[in-house]
């Protein structure tokens, strides 16, 4: 790590030091590291869903087909769960930072 990349990182965490020092600062820095996991899972997921389906459409066999198929089921079910829970676990955080 350069020392100009720490100066940095310590100029950020300053920062958000700075504006969690507030109520309205604490729920404003949950909500957008919220938004943001949820921004990056459900573009990971839809990536992720768009290569399943792609290779549904490749499948040649009926075991591929059926491997595909479970992929794209998995993938759903993965990318919803890791969404709902960052979304409900971002709601519990500001229910803990407002007294």
């Amino acid at each position: 790590m350069r020392l100009s990349t720490l100066a940095f990182l310590v100029l950020i965490l300053a920062l958000i030091f700075a504006i969690v020092r507030d109520e309205v600062g604490r729920v404003a820095v949950i909500v957008f590291f919220t938004g943001l996991g949820t921004v990056v899972a459900g573009l990971g997921s839809i990536m992720a869903l768009f290569q399943a389906v792609g290779a549904l459409g490749e499948a040649r066999t009926v075991s591929a087909h059926v491997e595909a198929l479970a992929a794209t089921v998995l993938v759903l079910s993965f990318g919803s769960t890791l969404v709902l829970g960052l979304l409900l676990g971002g709601g519990l955080l500001i229910r803990w930072a407002i007294p």
